[in-house]
């Protein structure tokens, strides 16, 4: 989360397979996710929250949609479509959804198949390298082919894992992986 001018007032991660949680944030539960770890870290009142920006890799879901129109912040970036569960369209859907002026931006045209190759290519590793059939991949293959198509190739080449045992910084990995998918 940023103030108006960039400058970061609170991060967050998902923190849902974290074994421990890291100083007051809830970890190993459905309820850890980055984006209410971020609004829950930041000052209220340190600086006005209208004018903060949330920046987040994927878009909200159903809670984290609810918890960020909550916390009074009227920006949102998000830079991958989570077709499962992705939940800005819950702006306008009701009276209450409606009476605050929230701006959303999202997807990212360059970062989006990239976001989703690399969620795809994790999870590929965690199963090892055959993803479980269910509507939850049937929908990310069907709405971001080309990012789903990546994050296979990324998987059978072992590129990211070897960026991983190497260290490399992620604004290099980014650079490696966005400006081919431009």
């Amino acid at each position: 989360m940023t103030d108006a001018d960039g400058k970061i007032l609170s991060r967050g991660r998902n923190r849902i397979y974290t074994k421990r949680p890291l100083h007051d944030h809830p970890a190993g539960n459905e309820l850890a996710h980055a984006e209410v770890e971020a609004l829950q870290g930041f000052r209220y009142g340190s600086v006005d929250q209208h004018t903060c920006i949330l920046y987040t890799s994927t878009e909200p879901c159903p809670m984290c949609m609810g918890t960020f129109y909550m916390s009074g912040l009227r920006s949102l970036h998000y830079a991958a479509r989570d077709p499962y569960a992705g939940s800005t369209n819950m702006l306008g859907t009701t009276w209450y959804m409606s009476r605050k002026p929230i701006k959303v931006f999202g997807p990212h045209p360059a970062l989006e198949p990239v976001m989703t190759a690399m969620f795809v290519e994790q999870e590929l590793n965690f199963h090892g390298g055959k993803l479980p059939e269910s509507l939850f991949w049937e929908m990310y293959q069907k709405a971001l082919p080309g990012g789903f198509a990546l994050g296979q190739s990324l998987y059978d080449q072992g590129s990211l894992k070897t960026m991983r045992k190497s260290k490399v910084d992620a604004s290099e990995v980014f650079e490696r992986l966005v400006l081919p998918a431009v």
